[in-house]
């Protein structure tokens, strides 16, 4: 099975010889194998493509140029070609015409400078990305290719662009550019004008230098990684809890320890599961291979280059095709680069890696013993049983045991213990005090029998408190009956541990959207009473506290950017692509009618009422664009400024540098403060008296004065996301992606710090503490909203005592989740009948 060449992974054929592939950190480049063997007109050629430095050009970054398989590695560049821009969209033309013809003349004007040509300038091998025209391609080119043909190509080029395939002795250009044309395709490579004259000539025109010139459609061409986390993230709770099985169960470690593809039958998959885990396995398996990710490989063809395959080509588990009917044949990962490309899937890789080949290792056996009809020949015994057992006991993480691996341990285990019997009857046999040495040792062999059970049990105690840590930003009641179930099985170190984290958790509680999708949008009110979740075109909200639904609406036909809840918990605000709308959700009305701007660019969005709730405000980070609207007046508001508005929309902070103003919205009085220069708005708010405000910044947050002055002795650290105080502005709450903390901001002490469940890139989390200030609320990855204990503070010192007080919090796993957890044994009653 061939995944790599040199040090790349590869990825998919792009056509010709180059290829998509991931160097070790997982960055994307594309690959181009040359034709062996290289004179030292090729190496020279090489060296100076090295050397060409332009935003233009697709710079080349690494090359081998010795061995059976010369290659040169360049930039990845997503873009549109100029061919298939004509072809969807029509010819170029004016200004956009120029801009193309001024960024390719830049591109060979700084090929030539370097001293090699391009060689193959076509429309394929120009890009329209986002930040302009890119040239693709760069590496050797043809012996008989010079820096004038390129010129020439460049003029061809410019025809393509403006639509005269058909006619190429007709220029259709525009007129300025048809003389540059003209001289560029002359016969006469002498009369030919080079590349840097092009450039000057172009740069005379002032629409050429003015604006960049985009694709003419979006360009999606996200790297593997990203691909796979698409879809991981579309999935359930059950399918991600699968996943790392599914994959890890087809990867393999070759004899450097190093992780390559393997192919396995569903069978192997699925085998043991509960029918609904069958049925999460196949819906996996389905949503990657739509994605062009995991593929049903026939048995492996004859690669048609020594070194490069065609299509994936992998080994099966047992080094055979094992299809089982389902699909055309045996999953396998479609490209090796995947294993370095997406990082979730090298965290699984890498947790798992020391017991690879352990577990590859009985995986193989056991299919043997079922396959030879079970013998006993075939189990494992002795330094193989144990090392089977070693691995379940400390270098097992996501992998579970098929039934058929089960069996085998079992009925190893059972083997030994009866081959224990056997000599202990043998020994009453036995009177002679020469065979004291012998009793010893059948003792010996007994204990052994015993020792595998009670390591099995061990092993199975530090998966419970692996999966219990893993769960817990998540889910943490299903974290603390894991823990409690560890601490069942052993008392080991990992146990205890895993017990005392789940007593610690400030968690008491969460709460999560049941029709959650990849898609779907949510707010959390203020109080963090109620959740609003949008999505498969409905608009849901949710008590959650009591978890019941209480109100429902068709959503807007428009996709929704986002939304926000009113101060009052009443009215939930949709922004859509180019309108918003409000909605009554105290009523049976529907969502009203559409009004103001909406967030056209995608990205990560935000909108929020101001405190007053006469505001409305939206915002789109990477686009930079942001409105507010006045409910009342129904017009702009705060246009083209950036304003945080304070309780009662009494007063207002702008920012504008050293412009920034404090403004009062009731008499319209402004006061400058130029303290506000190099302040985050997006992460300043106000505190419920009006007075101060919290502004997270790099080093931490302070909460300041209106006049500037700090009013905190230190910074509170460290500082993620946007803080919001408490109702009664005793405390201050923040999150990022993947935590969520609490401060008292009397004392600077930390009160909470917990990871969370990672949410979206364009779906921040929120914290909402409660008016009391005992509860917070955190609105999560997927609509988990979790609530936490602010005063939550335990005794671990006794895991007896916390192992009760676990028991009376949350009970034990039940059977459904012991069977999802820890299948590997039959289900057993932790806190008691």
């Amino acid at each position: 099975m061939t995944d790599r060449l040199g040090g790349y992974w590869l990825g998919a054929r792009l056509g010709g010889r180059a290829h998509e592939v991931y160097d070790e950190p997982g960055v994307r480049r594309v690959l181009t194998r040359l034709s062996p063997p290289l004179d030292a007109g090729d190496r020279a050629a090489v060296e100076a493509a090295g050397r060409v430095r332009s935003l233009r050009v697709a710079a080349l970054t690494d090359s081998l140029l010795d061995g059976a398989t010369p290659y040169v590695v360049g930039e990845y560049v997503e873009g549109l070609s100029v061919r298939e821009a004509v072809a969807r969209h029509g010819p170029f033309a004016g200004d956009d015409l120029y801009r193309l013809a001024t960024a390719t003349a830049t591109a060979l004007a700084a090929v030539h400078e370097a001293g090699t040509a391009h060689g193959r300038l076509t429309p394929d091998r120009v890009l329209l990305t986002a930040e302009g025209p890119r040239v693709v391609g760069l590496g050797v080119p043809p012996r008989d290719r010079t820096p004038a043909d390129d010129v020439r190509d460049w003029g061809e080029l410019m025809l393509r662009a403006a639509g005269d395939s058909a006619v190429p002795d007709r220029l259709c250009v525009e007129r300025a550019l048809s003389e540059l044309v003209m001289a560029a395709r002359g016969d006469d490579p002498a009369w030919r004008p080079d590349a840097r004259r092009l450039l000057v000539s172009l740069l005379d025109a002032p629409s050429s230098q003015q604006g960049t010139l985009l694709p003419p459609e979006p360009v999606h061409d996200p790297p593997l990684g990203a691909r796979a986390e698409t879809v991981y993230l579309r999935l359930d709770r059950t399918e991600q809890d699968l996943a790392p099985e599914i994959f890890l169960r087809l990867v393999g470690l070759d004899a450097a320890g190093i992780e390559g593809r393997r192919a396995a039958a569903r069978a192997r998959l699925v085998s043991g599961r509960t029918p609904d885990q069958t049925a999460a396995v196949d819906r996996v398996l389905a949503a990657y291979e739509e994605e062009g990710l995991l593929t049903r490989a026939g048995p492996p063809d004859l690669d048609p280059h020594p070194h490069l395959p065609d299509r994936p080509q992998v080994t099966s588990h047992d080094g055979r095709g094992d299809g089982d009917g389902q699909g055309d044949g045996p999953v396998v990962v479609a490209y090796g680069a995947l294993l370095r490309a997406w990082p979730r899937l090298r965290e699984w890789v890498d947790a798992e890696r020391a017991g690879l080949p352990v577990h590859e290792e009985l995986a193989a056996a056991a299919r043997r013993w079922e396959g030879d009809g079970w013998r006993e020949a075939d189990l494992f015994r002795g330094e193989a049983l144990d090392r089977a057992l070693d691995w379940a006991a400390n270098g097992r993480r996501r992998l579970t045991l098929t039934s058929v691996e089960r069996a085998f341990l079992d009925a190893g285990l059972t083997r030994t213990r009866r081959q224990g019997r056997r000599r202990r009857t043998a020994v009453t046999a036995l009177l002679s005090a020469a065979l004291v040495v012998t009793l010893l040792a059948v003792v010996a062999a007994v204990r052994r029998g015993g020792a595998a059970e009670e390591r099995l049990e061990t092993a199975m105690a530090r998966v419970a408190a692996s999966r219990a840590d893993e769960l817990r930003p998540g889910h943490p009641v299903a974290a603390s009956r894991l823990a409690l179930a560890a601490w069942l099985l052993s008392p080991v170190a990992e146990a205890r541990g895993a017990l005392a984290r789940a007593a610690a958790d400030p968690a008491v509680d969460v709460f999560a959207d049941p029709y959650a999708g990849s898609g779907s949008v949510y707010a959390l009110s203020l109080d963090g009473g109620r959740l609003a979740a949008l999505g498969d075109g409905v608009v849901r909200v949710y008590d959650v506290r009591s978890r019941r639904q209480v109100a429902r609406a068709a959503a807007p036909a428009q996709s929704v950017r986002a939304m926000a809840w009113s101060p009052d918990g009443r009215t939930l605000a949709l922004v859509g692509v180019d309108r918003s709308y409000l909605w009554d959700t105290a009523s049976d009305a529907e969502v009203g009618p559409p009004f103001g701007r909406g967030l056209g660019p995608p990205g990560q969005q935000a909108a929020w009422f101001s405190p007053g709730g006469r505001l409305l405000f939206a915002a789109a980070r990477q686009s930079g664009e942001r409105w507010g609207w006045d409910l009342r007046a129904r017009r702009a508001a705060f246009a083209g400024e950036y304003a945080v508005v304070g309780p009662d929309d009494r007063v207002a902070l702008v920012f504008a540098g050293r412009r920034s103003q404090l403004r009062r919205l009731d008499t319209g009085a402004r006061v400058e403060r130029a303290w506000l220069d190099r302040m985050p708005w997006e992460y300043t708010t106000f505190a419920p008296d009006g007075e101060r405000v919290a502004i997270a910044e790099e080093s931490g947050v302070q909460i300041y004065g209106l006049d500037g002055v700090p009013a905190l002795p230190a910074r509170l650290r460290p500082s993620p996301g946007v803080p919001r105080f408490s109702p009664d502005g005793r405390l201050l709450a923040a999150t990022d992606s993947a935590r969520v903390r609490l401060w008292r901001i009397a004392d600077g002490t930390l009160l909470v710090d917990r990871p969370i469940p990672p949410a979206a890139a364009d779906r921040p989390a929120q914290a909402a503490p409660t008016a009391d200030g005992r509860w917070l609320r955190v609105l999560a990855g997927r609509g988990t909203v979790l609530t936490l204990d602010a005063a939550h503070a335990v005794d671990t010192t006794d895991p007896a005592r916390v192992a009760a007080s676990l028991c009376a919090r949350h009970g034990g796993p039940s059977p459904a989740e012991w069977a999802r957890h820890l299948p590997e044994l039959p289900h057993r009653e932790v806190c008691g009948g």
